[in-house]
């Protein structure tokens, strides 16, 4: 969530999970989704959202599927 202050997560993030989400943003998108989690993006899925999702940083439709986990 955007907020005054910065980005806040919504939920707390856990270990040894591999997240899922839509994005379509640019380089410093993707720097805000990383330093906000502390999660790396990984890079696109082979198979893309069947529908429009809104992106979780630009809330652009997209249907690019991105995985997104804490690199050891």
């Amino acid at each position: 969530v955007d907020t005054d202050n910065g980005w806040k997560l919504v939920s707390p993030i856990e270990d040894g999970i591999v997240y899922e989400l839509a994005f379509d943003g640019n380089d410093a998108d993707a720097e805000i989704l990383e330093k906000t989690t502390g999660l790396a993006l990984l890079g696109d899925s082979v198979e893309p959202y069947d529908e429009p999702q809104c992106c979780a940083i630009t809330g652009k439709l997209t249907t690019r599927k991105q995985h997104l986990a804490r690199m050891y």
